[in-house]
């Protein structure tokens, strides 16, 4: 349990920090000054400060950020405060005592701290680029994730695993769940789906020995299959897929990698737009999304099977946080480049009020699929 829960943890790190390191590489790189790097979210557990960047992690370890200067547009001049010399020279108010700088009747820092900061961060706030260098910034988490997947999947086909009938799903109330099937087993001694299939339709209502692989431990099964199944299920009662891949030469793996990275990428996307679509009406797949929880219990699983099939998860994972932030919605880094490429026909900012009006709702609609995901997951495990 808690050896699962430590890679669970380790996985989940490793895509944040993936991701999060592709919009810091890319900022730093365009000029822009990154304030903090922070894994989790807060409220803040412990920080560093190396150069002019915060270092922090933070209490909830479900995802991360990273906060640019100037990020929320031209407001976080003020704020920051990161005005320009020119600002300053215009709303310094002198006082018997001291310099004063007052931006809407508000005190900001004296003088010469703001001088100082103004000379640090003129240019170097993320709304003083291009439009072009910000959607770049964006997309750079998204092209982390692909990379990773695309990488780990090439790495997979280059030294290939044993092909074998893994078990996929498993129905209430089926011979293959009174006996203790789960999601995830392994039967051993079969490389051939239809070969597997073929046997258990010869042997209805017969006795049949199965070898079952679950983790390191291999178990002798006996189970009678049914003759006459509900409908849609098997005689087991078993969903199966067939894991393993033929090892490939170095080119050859880079290639299909990404291919198989392309494809997997493409579904995801299109799945997005009808889970949305089903949210009001029509099938429900939202039902058939993972939360956390389930995250965990496939990670687990994927640990039990060996190194390879949780690299395949990582793979997985990371190709599906990939398509799902270049999404065009908000308060995800797709829908914070539709709104650039919107600022940039239009040639004016959109206001930072509208712009935070959509982005919360957006982000509560993303917490409320979370919530869904979850009771689904919690509702499988009874």
């Amino acid at each position: 349990m808690i050896i699962s829960l430590l890679i669970f943890i380790a996985v989940l790190a490793l895509l944040v920090l993936v991701h999060e390191f592709g919009h810091f590489i890319v900022a730093k790189k365009s000029g822009m000054r990154v304030e903090e790097f922070g894994f989790g979210f807060p409220p803040r557990l412990i920080s560093w400060k190396k150069g002019e960047t915060t270092w922090s992690i933070n209490l909830i370890p479900l995802g991360g950020f990273v906060q640019i200067a100037g990020e929320n547009g031209g407001e976080d001049k003020i704020k920051n405060p990161s005005i320009t010399t020119n600002q300053v020279d215009e709303i310094v108010t002198v006082t018997e005592t001291k310099e004063e700088i007052f931006v809407n009747g508000e005190e900001v820092l004296e003088k010469d701290e703001v001088m100082i900061q103004a000379k640090n961060q003129e240019g170097r706030l993320f709304s003083d680029k291009p439009i072009w260098k910000r959607i770049l910034v964006l997309i750079a988490g998204v092209t982390m994730n692909f990379l990773l997947g695309w990488i780990i999947i090439s790495i997979i086909l280059m030294f290939g695993v044993e092909k074998s009938v893994v078990v996929s799903a498993v129905s209430d109330g089926s011979p293959a769940q009174k006996i203790g099937i789960e999601a995830g087993d392994m039967i051993l001694g079969y490389d051939n789906l239809d070969n597997f299939t073929s046997f258990v339709q010869a042997n209805k209502g017969k006795e049949i020995n199965l070898d079952v692989r679950r983790g390191k431990d291999v178990k002798k099964i006996i189970v009678i299959p049914r003759e006459n199944p509900p409908e849609g299920e098997g005689s087991l009662g078993v969903g199966l897929s067939l894991g393993g891949v033929e090892r490939q030469p170095f080119f050859s793996a880079i290639w299909d990698g990404l291919k198989r990275s392309v494809e997997m990428f493409g579904f995801i996307y299109r799945m997005l737009f009808k889970l949305i679509g089903s949210l009001f009406g029509g099938e429900a797949l939202y039902k058939q999304v993972s939360g956390p929880i389930g995250i965990y219990k496939a990670t687990t699983q994927a640990t039990g099977l060996g190194i390879m099939y949780l690299a395949n998860l990582i793979a997985l994972i990371s190709i599906n946080l990939a398509a799902i932030n270049i999404f065009p919605f908000p308060a995800l880094d797709g829908g914070r480049v539709i709104v650039l490429i919107i600022e940039k026909i239009i040639r004016r900012p959109i206001s930072l009020k509208v712009q935070q009006v959509i982005n919360s709702a957006g982000f509560m609609f993303l917490i409320l699929l979370m919530v869904l995901a979850t009771f689904q997951d919690i509702k499988k495990l009874f």
